[in-house]
């Protein structure tokens, strides 16, 4: 009986007179549907009150070549309107998009923009300090007694940069002579165990790009420079085809991960921002910045690299435009614990759990803490060798 009642009814949805409206009805329950799916994708279960603290590391968005190569048919200045190794449009949107996925997932734990409540930090890069600014505008709209301009909802938010040459934490360009030492141990190194193995496709690009292409670091600066004018839509030479990207990628990333290779290298080079990151939570369940919420980090695809190896992952990463890294802090029946995730790129429609290495699951901010003290400098300059001048008093 409960049959044949269900079936009548939806022969009567189905008549003539129903029909348009039965399918209306069906689609705009299905655009419901596939609405709260893309949210809860983004935004799942943030709203649990466990969330203390997040810090996010994000790289700029797509960006215009920061050099050519000799026979590169693309190197006048007339291909890149926008300047060399400037942030691009497409990168604009690209972290314009990136914000709005981060408002979507965090909106209800940060609210509206406050100065106490969020720090930004920045390469010095213009193309860090535009995808920053781009990023915040979709973070943080103005509302009600924020909003300056009824035509114009976007406020502005302080971002925070140190000079490339002084910088001890994002591009970790300070002097530090301990670091170099190493570094020229390890790509030495790396020559000698890759020159055999790669020197068909070392003498080809070299033959091909009317420049030397003899070591990873020069095969990383040329996939770069092809992987940009691809993406800009401009044909590349037929040459490539044969190499690019599939043959130049993989030593694009192992050059990305030399530079934190060591132990050694991951301290001094990944640790300290590891470190800002530990400080901050620390902080946090000590009760000394109870109202800072989020700390976000304007960097580099090294950046990203240089903090997962530090961390210590071990899949080799080539980040892409807009990827980024997410460490939060969590508040669980009184245990602070600590989770992360990945962002693979601007248009991922939700992170990657990551399951942090040797520490189990929940993580422990306690347990987090001593698995990470080991790349955490203490005192980075005495680390790296600097001798300090002396101050007269």
């Amino acid at each position: 009986m409960y049959r044949s009642r269900s079936g009548s009814f939806m022969s009567r949805q189905l008549q003539p007179n129903n029909r348009s409206m039965f399918i209306s009805v069906s689609v705009l329950g299905a655009i419901i549907i596939i609405f709260l799916f893309a949210f809860k994708a983004f935004g799942e279960d943030l709203d649990n009150g466990s969330l203390v603290l997040v810090s996010i590391i994000f790289r700029h968005g797509d960006k215009t070549p920061t050099e050519s190569y000799a026979s590169d048919p693309y190197k006048d200045d007339k291909f890149w309107p926008e300047g060399w190794g400037q942030l691009t449009i497409k990168g604009k949107s690209q972290m314009y998009q990136l914000g709005i996925n981060l408002r979507t997932r965090y909106k209800r734990f940060i609210g509206k923009y406050s100065l106490e409540s969020i720090r930004v930090d920045s390469s010095d890069a213009d193309r860090c300090l535009q995808s920053a600014a781009v990023l915040l505008a979709a973070l943080f709209p103005p509302e009600d007694s924020q909003i300056w301009n009824p035509d114009l909802l976007w406020q502005p938010v302080p971002i925070h940069a140190t000079p490339r040459s002084l910088d001890k934490l994002i591009v970790v360009k300070a002097p530090c002579p301990q670091y170099y030492a190493e570094k020229r141990k390890i790509d030495l190194e790396l020559a000698t165990n890759t020159s055999t193995i790669y020197k068909d496709l070392y003498e080809y690009l070299s033959n091909h790009a009317g420049e030397a292409i003899d070591s990873i670091q020069k095969v990383e600066s040329l996939y770069n420079i092809l992987e940009i004018e691809d993406e800009k839509g401009l044909t590349l030479p037929e040459w490539t085809e044969s190499v690019f990207p599939d043959k130049m990628r993989p030593i694009a990333t192992l050059c990305l991960s030399s530079f934190t290779y060591t132990p050694l290298l991951k301290r001094l080079y990944g640790g300290p921002l590891v470190g800002q990151m530990m400080q901050h939570m620390i902080e946090k369940q000590n009760g000394r910045i109870p109202k800072n919420k989020m700390f976000l980090y304007s960097a580099h695809d090294l950046t990203l690299v240089n903090v997962w190896q530090a961390m210590g992952f071990k899949q080799l990463l080539k980040p892409e435009y807009g990827a980024a890294i997410i460490v939060e802090l969590h508040l669980v029946e009184g245990q602070y614990e600590v989770q992360m995730q990945y962002i693979n790129s601007s248009t991922s429609k939700s992170p990657t759990r990551l399951n942090i290495p040797q520490c189990n699951s929940p993580c422990r901010l306690d347990d987090f803490n001593r698995i990470m003290q080991p790349v955490i400098p203490v005192d980075w300059d005495q680390e790296c060798q600097i001798k300090r001048d002396r101050i007269e008093l």
